[in-house]
């Protein structure tokens, strides 16, 4: 199929608009990280400084300043979260996949459509019950219980993906393997899951980047300063009189720099686990 030029210019329009609207916000971050705080508050300030430097870099990862001592344990506490949920969330969302692939039972789409229907709910109208759940459990500021209120979020969207891609898995095969003895634990790790690594390496980083993206379930179930994740701390850079916005934006930079490379490294799997099985019905 051809395009005229007219259609091509309009098709590379739309993707320039595109990573404007998406890169721009970063780009802009970035401009401010680099940017000396006394250049940022001039009212006659220019879009992108001559004074650049990365001071404000130099400063995060300085260990002996406040600024190191608020934003690096809470990327470790981000990490930690982020690793909760995978290794919590994962096998069962694989197993529930599994379940709903291989059995039949009374109420079997019911059932599945009610798990996909929760996606659909505000995390705010569940938050508060939640909270109160955990205060009068004392289970708040608990990195591993907030991490299965994560799981509990972001369970309906791993299995729906990953019983998708179930379904497009060749069922000859599955067949074959019944027909010469094979047990149900065999054909559940012998045949299905080396089958299904795109799709089980789509629903980690998905798991990973909700979870490094979380802010309002922390902000309400963390209570100290030492469990908070990043998305929390960059806030407290700023004062009740002042900001810091150097080191908002360069702690924003920052933020995204984890997820980032794990989407660069892992975008093969990310899109095809995606395409292959999540369009699939």
């Amino acid at each position: 199929m051809k395009f005229s030029i007219i259609e091509k210019v309009i098709y590379g329009l739309a993707i320039l608009l595109f990573c404007l609207f998406c890169l721009g916000p970063i780009l802009w971050a970035f401009n401010i990280s680099i940017t000396p705080e006394n250049e940022i508050i001039k009212g006659d300030s220019q879009i992108f400084s001559l004074f650049a430097n990365i001071d404000n870099y130099l400063t995060l990862f300085d260990s002996t300043t406040e600024a190191h001592q608020t934003i690096m344990p809470a990327i470790y506490n981000s990490i930690k979260m982020a690793t909760f949920s995978i290794l919590i969330g994962l096998p069962i969302a694989v197993i529930t996949a599994y379940a709903f692939y291989r059995y039949q039972f009374v109420g079997k789409k019911f059932v599945f459509l009610f798990i996909i229907i929760t996606m659909v709910i505000p995390v705010f109208t569940t938050i508060i019950p939640i909270y109160a759940v955990f205060a009068r459990n004392g289970l708040l500021d608990s990195l591993f219980w907030i991490a299965i209120i994560y799981v509990s979020a972001f369970l309906p969207m791993t299995t729906w993906i990953i019983y998708n891609y179930f379904k497009t898995l060749p069922y000859e095969v599955i067949e074959a393997a019944m027909l010469d003895g094979a047990n149900e634990v065999e054909i559940f790790t012998g045949i299905v899951l080396p089958m299904s690594r795109p799709i089980i390496i789509t629903a980690t980083l998905v798991i990973f980047l909700m979870s490094w993206s979380q802010f309002q379930i922390p902000m309400l179930l963390t209570t100290t300063q030492a469990n908070k994740v990043i998305t929390l701390v960059i806030q407290d850079f700023q004062g009740r009189y002042s900001i810091e916005y150097g080191l908002v934006a360069a702690s924003g930079i920052l933020t995204i720099i984890p997820p980032m490379i794990v989407a660069i490294i892992f975008r093969k799997y990310l899109v095809s686990g995606l395409t292959n099985g999540a369009t699939k019905g």
